[in-house]
């Protein structure tokens, strides 16, 4: 009786119009079509403030927030594909995209849109990973130095982690090339807004807003909880980090 009933809901849903099937009218909040402009959302480096100001509004095809930037390529394409399918209601076929067509629609907005992202000292990060309030939790459970013996990506500690290495590695495509238009560092946020500004070619006007502060974190005076063994951890690990955006300790 039980396999009958469910034979029956599942021919219903198989008959269910494919109209009432609605794509989401936004694809991810690092992506804003009216600015034009995408900013890759490595965590732990102040995102929360600029997606707020960013985000379009839910609700959203991906939700996730910290996408890379390949990934975010990638799901262009398959939001446009959505948006395609389901369009026909003539034979012959008219005014249906190609693949190609859908294919170069999504390589063009990748193109066009301004691509920026953030970074942060990968000392103080560490720190701020550590102490996080969201996530998985740790700072009440491990010694900060167990933390550094074992935090290898950084990716660690986050709910829907991208296993990368690097913060680096959230903006470079496959080849390891930087893919995105500007990268600014945390820690001068304020003094590069009206840079962002220009840059995006007057698109992105964002404030300088401190959003999802942790008031648990030490981060401010994260080389107080450093020794000499856990500063040389972390400089070895996220060497690409600290050479590549000119950090110090």
């Amino acid at each position: 009786m039980q396999s009958n009933e469910n034979d029956k809901a599942r021919k219903k849903a198989r008959q269910r119009p494919l109209q009432s099937r609605a794509v989401p009218p936004q694809l991810n909040g690092a992506i804003n079509f009216d600015m034009e402009a995408i900013f890759v959302a490595v965590p732990k480096t102040g995102t929360t403030s600029v997606r707020a100001q960013l985000s379009p509004g839910g609700p959203y095809l991906y939700p996730f927030a910290h996408l890379d930037i390949c990934q975010i390529r990638d799901i262009l394409y398959a939001y446009e594909l959505m948006k395609a399918l389901r369009q026909n209601k003539t034979f012959p076929t008219e005014n249906v995209s190609t693949d190609a067509e859908v294919r170069e629609r999504a390589r063009a907005m990748f193109e066009t849109f301004f691509k920026f992202s953030s970074v942060r000292n990968p000392w103080a990060r560490a720190v701020s990973l550590y102490y996080r309030s969201e996530g998985v939790q740790i700072s009440d459970k491990i010694s900060f130095e167990e933390f550094c013996e074992r935090h290898t990506h950084a990716s660690d500690t986050c709910l829907v982690p991208t296993l990368h290495q690097n913060q680096i590695d959230w903006i470079t495509d496959e080849s390891g090339k930087v893919v995105v238009d500007y990268v600014y560092k945390i820690e001068e946020f304020a003094e590069k807004i009206d840079e962002i500004h220009e840059r995006s070619g007057g698109r992105v006007r964002l404030k300088p807003l401190q959003n999802n502060v942790n008031a648990r974190s030490r981060s401010g005076s994260y080389r107080d909880l450093y020794n000499d063994h856990t500063r040389k951890l972390i400089a070895k690990r996220f060497e690409r980090d600290i050479d590549g955006f000119g950090y110090v300790f």
